[in-house]
């Protein structure tokens, strides 16, 4: 059956024709849905990519400090979305450290189907009492498999420091190349190139001229060139005046905040910097831009002989005096040609026929430097995709209605699969829900398409000054943060969705099965594989898309719990009342069920009042164990060793060991002869001395021991004494 939710009825006619003699073959590459989500709180699309299958994972911002990840099926289907959130919880008023304030920066897709997450968080080392360092911030990548769930955890930073990881990339080899941004002074961010056994290979710092330092609320680009470099681009700020000098004229102010578009090139395999450019932007301050206004680098993409495309999203004069005095600028979408490292030679504008637009996003296509953009035209409101030749002239242009119905629309596209049509995500920060537009194959649907509007290029000069921002190429390096584990939590972060239009071939849709999961338990250093051969050993909800007869995706979900292992229990050490109306007792963490004193309980900590010997039991599919605690009324007791022992090889008192009626806990058995000479130690109580030393039988005589014990209520006890050996 066709399902076709359009107003215009000829072209429903006609769709269901095509659909009439195309069933047979299931052909799908005229579906398209226009759909719209809605969350629990206000959702921004801050990020958004397409992977296999079709597939897209966005990163969304629902509130200032709070974010979560989405991934869709081909058609729009919700797969999963999930909030992840720092698992450290502030328990106690004197516990540090702890977390707040974590924000994810943006999204970057591995070699393998799984996903980055990079940002910050804010770590505190100061207790409410006011005891520990003060707080700072530190940057963080967290990994995902395709199914949602935590690969790793990853922390760089260091108590009085401040960073944030705010772009990411992985290298064909798997190396991680991190931009590691620094809030303290002297400012000093890198760039780190990361093996997958978390080893850091190299690391560059960067450090720039002290009149110039990072506009903070813009994220570097990276891309790794065919050559194999990497070239990073960066928004610089001064906010201090600047002065232009021409001869028989009066100093010319140009006023702050002045930014600068900073690129420079670093080798891949060993993160020396090779060549840097720096270009200013055209300066806004007493013009008619908005002053919180930040240019933007949106995307680079090599072209064909080596040439750079930088796309940028900026304002450009609009008025026709001296550069220094414009007043009038307009926002377009800037197209800048460049060498391999950066270095200008060309400068395109577009702009619709409407007038100024807002660049969104944009992405290579093909293999020949071609570029897919999308922007917001200001004046409607409307999106705009356009395609961008490798010599900058526009060959085609589409646009789409605001199906939000709001004037602060944005948005994020990208290209689905093989290039096959595309997601097209509308947003606005203030809204609770957001829209998404799945074209067909083609790249249209007639739910919110528009006759398309008319992309004008413009080639312009760039009169502005270049090379001001340049860094020190002599800064030594200081490894002063650390990259280690970081525990996140997962929480769902549920969207509800309403079609508002779709045309969709009636041989068959997509199912998602997520009702009647698959419950597996497997045992620690067991797998389990998933009919897509992927290897599962952590516990978590997986999933795999099967294919129908007719080519639909048939998603099925697997709950896998890694038990585990029995074998592994341990407890809390004999322990004593001491006068306490109740304590304690403490088995390892992780089992489903206890067994106190064949009592059930779901918990690892069981309260006694009452002396004697306790028992717990864990039990599954993997084994049983029962351990024992012996609680005693009293902490103290006296030491008991014996005075003489007779290694002669009858098997009656052949070891000097510590007596098993000693309730204290054994620091430490030395033996001495009368000469003073270390005949033997031992901090286990199990071992004991049989009268040699170093395989020789010693003679018989009076030996000094010296034991050294703790007793269960942790009172260092000693005691010193003699012992007669007799043979």
């Amino acid at each position: 059956m066709t399902i076709c939710y359009l107003k215009n009825i000829n072209l429903c006619t006609v769709l269901f024709f095509l659909t009439a003699n195309a069933a047979s073959q299931c052909i799908k590459d005229s579906d398209f849905y226009s759909i719209t989500y809605r969350g629990l709180d206000k959702n921004h699309i801050s990020f958004a990519t397409a992977i296999s299958q079709s597939e897209v994972i966005s990163l969304t911002r629902h509130s200032v400090f709070s974010d979560f990840v989405t991934k869709f099926t081909s058609q729009g289907k919700v797969i999963w979305s999930n909030e992840y959130i720092p698992d450290y919880p502030f328990d106690y008023w004197w516990q540090y450290p702890w977390y707040e304030n974590t924000l994810m920066e943006g999204m970057t897709m591995g070699n393998d189907s799984t996903c980055f997450i990079y940002g910050s968080t804010t770590e505190h080392g100061t207790t409410l009492n006011g005891a520990g360092p003060p707080d700072h911030k530190a940057g963080l990548i967290l990994h995902l498999d395709k199914s949602g769930n935590v690969i790793s955890g990853k922390y760089l930073g260091n108590w009085r420091t401040g960073y944030s990881v705010n772009n990411l990339i992985q290298l064909p080899d798997g190396n991680l190349i991190v931009y590691l941004r620094s809030h303290f002074f002297p400012y000093t961010s890198k760039v780190l190139c990361i093996d997958a056994a978390g080893v850091i290979i190299w690391a560059t710092p960067l450090q720039t001229n002290s009149l110039y330092k990072e506009a903070s609320t813009a994220n570097p680009v990276m891309k790794q060139l065919s050559n194999g470099n990497i070239i990073v681009e960066n928004e610089m700020v001064r906010n201090l005046d600047d002065t232009l000098q021409y001869p028989f004229q009066p100093p010319i102010i140009v006023p702050a905040p002045l930014y600068y578009f900073h690129f420079f090139t670093i080798d891949g395999s060993n993160g020396h910097l090779l060549e840097e450019y720096s270009y200013q932007c055209p300066p806004l301050t007493n013009t008619n831009a908005p002053p919180d206004f930040v240019p933007r680098i949106k995307n680079v993409t090599e072209l064909p002989g080596g040439n750079l495309s930088i796309l940028a999203d900026m304002y450009i004069p609009a008025d026709s005096v001296i550069f220094y005095n414009h007043r009038i600028f307009s926002r377009t979408v800037v197209n800048l040609i460049t060498n391999m490292d950066g270095g200008f030679f060309l400068h395109f504008a577009y702009h619709s026929q409407n007038g100024p637009i807002v660049l969104q996003n944009a992405w290579p296509t093909g293999n020949n430097g071609e570029q897919i953009a999308l922007a917001v035209d200001s004046s409607s409101q409307q999106l705009v995709l356009f395609k961008i030749a490798p010599d900058a002239h526009i060959e085609w242009s589409k646009s789409f209605a605001n199906a939000l119905a709001t004037p602060n629309l944005s948005g994020i596209a990208m290209e689905k699969q093989n290039n096959k049509g595309f997601f097209l995500f509308q947003t606005d920060p203030e809204l609770i829900s957001f829209h998404v537009s799945i074209t067909n194959d083609i790249g249209n649907i007639p739910c919110t398409q528009l006759p398309a509007m008319t992309i004008v290029t413009e080639e312009f000069p760039w009169p502005w000054y270049g090379n001001k921002v340049y860094l020190n190429m002599l800064l030594p390096l200081d490894i002063d943060f650390r990259y280690s584990p970081f525990l996140f939590a997962i929480k769902a972060h549920p969207l509800t969705q309403a079609t508002d239009c779709q045309y969709q071939q009636g041989c068959c849709a997509d199912v998602i099965d997520s009702l009647h999961p698959h419950i597996i338990s497997i045992c620690e250093n067991e797998t389990y594989t998933l009919p897509d051969n992927t290897v599962v050993k952590k516990t978590g909800t997986y999933y795999t898309t099967l294919k129908t007869t007719r080519g639909c995706d048939s998603i099925v979900f697997y709950n896998i719990k890694l038990l585990k292992s029995p074998s592994h229990l341990t407890t809390s050490p004999d322990t004593c009342m001491n006068g306490a109306s109740s304590i304690q007792l403490r088995a390892l963490e992780g089992y489903d069920d206890y067994w106190w004193n064949n009592i059930l309980s779901d918990k690892s900590v069981y309260q006694i009042h009452t002396p004697g010997n306790y028992t717990v039991k864990v039990q599954n599919s993997c084994g049983s164990k029962t351990a024992t605690i012996i609680v005693y009324d009293r902490c103290d007791f006296p030491i008991y060793f014996p005075g003489a022992f007779t290694p002669n090889g009858d098997h009656l008192n052949d070891v000097l060991k510590i007596p098993a009626l000693n309730k204290n806990k054994l620091r430490r058995l030395s033996i001495f002869n009368r000469w003073g000479q270390l005949v033997f130690k031992t901090t286990n109580p199990d071992d004991g001395w049989d009268g040699r030393l170093k395989g020789i039988a010693q003679p018989i005589g009076v030996y000094i021991y010296f034991l050294e014990m703790e007793s269960l209520s942790g009172q260092r006890l000693d005691q010193k004494g003699t012992v007669v050996l007799i043979r």
